[in-house]
């Protein structure tokens, strides 16, 4: 198989690498490498699998060849948690390994995430990006999400990193 499809619990473990590489590789510029360095293949494990089993939210892989290359987590709008009627949606984390950069697959998990929104009732959606990184800003500006100019500090290891949210309609 190749392509995007929904992941389930049995994805955890890869879901997990991807981020671990992914992190250690795009963030090391913003992110404290004593940070970098402490995170393990396996650290997501345990989130993963909570959100899977409780339906906190939803994910996505991309799969060559039976390998995971990259992965997308999204749903409602996490601070509105308990809401019913909730209306935006939020793309919690994408991530595809280094290596298959630059090859459509993270505009594919997106893609996939905006419609899986869609269909919950989302009319908008929104996620937050490291201000300082110019390629995940570039990558989201070209998919149609907007700066709201709100921003955010998010400390690793002792060091704040500038958080920017960016917003996109979904009608």
């Amino acid at each position: 198989m190749k392509g995007v499809r929904l992941a389930g619990v049995n994805d955890v473990k890869a879901m997990s690498y991807v981020h671990a590489r992914t992190w250690k590789e795009a963030y090391d510029k913003f992110i404290p490498r004593e940070y970098l360095s402490n995170i393990s293949d396996d650290g997501w494990i345990p989130l993963f699998t909570r959100a899977f089993v409780y339906n906190v939210h939803e994910a996505a892989v991309y799969e060559m060849d039976d390998l995971i290359t990259g992965t997308i987590t999204y749903g409602k709008d996490r601070s509105d948690a308990g809401c019913d009627d909730c209306d935006e949606g939020e793309i919690i984390s994408l991530y595809v390994l280094p290596e298959h950069w630059s090859t459509m697959q993270g505009f594919e998990l997106t893609k996939f995430a905006v419609e899986r929104l869609k269909i919950q009732g989302c009319k908008s959606c929104y996620l937050w990006v490291i201000k300082e990184n110019e390629r995940a800003v570039n990558f989201y500006r070209r998919f149609g999400f907007i700066n709201t100019m709100e921003v955010n500090t998010v400390f690793y290891a002792g060091q704040g990193v500038v958080v920017e949210k960016y917003a996109m309609n979904l009608i």
